[in-house]
């Protein structure tokens, strides 16, 4: 039975330029993996939480030196010689010695690097690919199959704002869907050729073509529906049919306009209470082709959710992400509650596979939909992309078709389709 050799941490620099950690396992046999992990935003106590140094002659605190050592120094010689087939065991092992809700003391940047190497390795070992493995590991711990019938549907960020751009959009992403009756070959070229489009028809406006921290374009423009205006156009320009072959997402992140129980965005020149902006976020929804809205109303505005979920879910993905924060109690809550139809799932929201695998396993007893996202804080690691194929994610949001963290994540999915998925 493969064993682990060896299991060595150290820092590296993620898409943010923040530090953090990366580490190889060595097995018996002397075959090695690699893997790691992106940034927690350390925003919320209701997700797990990065362990940083917290030394500000460092890195300004953001350092992981901790996090390496307990990996190296603690974690390693305790799991020295066990089998990398102990997924379930080690992840319980690793969770339990934690023993907080939100993974603070041994932090999720050391659980999750654990966790991802050893499903890397066992693959491996069993040689067959990584989503592969997951998904047998995934049948054999509920006892049930989810097969592999295609590669999830990509969602592409094109247009940033909010916390992820310096510019005046409220909402965070403006993304187009390719229509799932395309390959992901076909969908992936399509997007690429949208975003090339894109930077044209904001230079022709005069607008910044600089970027934000997911790889969309950070234009200077009035409105929110500006943005979606302006997708509409390149979308036409390129002789595609909106509502045919492309669709549209908004990720509103909500919590960010949302202040002493009302809505204040660009697009109103006054703060909304909820059923104004309930029909403002209608009226969106009906005037152009989306298809996902993310967050639209702020984590604790249960009634915004439900109200919003019972008009348009019909026909429209209603997506938690700040509402869920990967939380099963949450989970459980919105989906009794008809709050959402689908949720984000970020590993380093949650801390090991294990986890996302309860959670998945939530999601699809009572038909609830899933979304495999990257975070904001990016490597050039592909885990995801194994990891959405393994669960059959309906859709994988990875950022902009540009930049190395993001494309990493799509290209692997296009490799699978090319060459692994017959």
């Amino acid at each position: 039975m493969p064993a682990i050799k060896n299991i060595h941490a150290y820092e590296i620099i993620d898409s943010k330029g923040i530090p953090t950690v990366e580490a190889t396992l060595t097995l018996d046999d002397d075959r090695m993996v690699t893997t790691s992990v992106p940034g927690a935003s350390n925003a919320s106590q209701n997700e797990a939480v990065d362990l940083r140094d917290e030394d500000p002659n460092r890195f300004s605190g953001q350092g992981v030196t901790h996090a390496v050592s307990y990996i190296n120094e603690l974690i390693f010689p305790k799991i020295k010689g066990a089998s990398v087939f102990k997924q379930i065991e080690i992840d319980k092992w690793l969770c339990d010695a934690d023993g907080t809700k939100n993974k603070s003391r041994l932090g999720v940047n050391t659980i999750l690097v654990i966790s991802q190497l050893l499903a890397k390795a066992a693959s491996v070992s069993k040689q067959v690919p990584l989503f592969k493995y997951m998904n047998d590991l995934y049948e054999n711990t509920y006892k049930e199959e989810i097969p592999i019938e295609k590669i999830p549907t990509p969602i592409f960020n094109m247009i940033n704002g909010g916390q992820h751009a310096n510019n005046s959009l409220d909402f965070q992403e403006f993304e187009v869907i390719p229509s799932s009756s395309f390959t992901f070959g076909t969908a992936y070229q399509r997007a690429v050729e949208i975003f090339v489009e894109l930077k044209r028809v904001l230079e022709y406006r005069n607008a910044t073509t600089a970027v934000g921290e997911e790889g969309g374009f950070s234009p200077n423009l009035t409105t929110n529906m500006d943005a979606l205006e302006i997708l509409m156009e390149t979308v036409t320009q390129l002789k595609m049919k909106c509502g045919l072959d492309i669709f549209f997402g908004v990720d509103m992140a909500s919590n960010r306009f949302f202040k002493n129980g009302q809505y204040l965005i660009k697009d109103k020149g006054h703060s909304m209470k909820r059923e104004e902006y309930l029909n403002f976020v209608k009226s969106m929804t009906e005037n152009y082709p989306i298809l996902s809205v993310e967050d639209p109303f702020a984590d604790s505005d249960w009634e915004g959710w439900k109200k919003l979920n019972e008009l348009i879910s019909k026909n429209i993905y209603v997506v938690g992400d700040e509402l869920i924060r990967m939380n099963k109690d949450k989970l459980a809550y919105a989906i009794r509650e008809s709050a959402c139809t689908s949720f984000i799932i970020k590993p380093n929201q949650v801390g090991s596979i294990t986890e996302v695998f309860e959670m998945v396993n939530i999601a699809r007893k009572t038909n609830t939909s899933y979304v495999v996202a990257a975070r904001s804080s990016e490597t050039n690691d592909d885990f995801v992309s194994d990891l959405s194929v393994a669960i059959q994610s309906e859709f994988v949001k990875f950022g902009a078709p540009t930049r190395g963290e993001r494309v990493a994540k799509y290209n692997r999915l296009w490799q699978i389709e090319r060459e692994e998925l017959k």
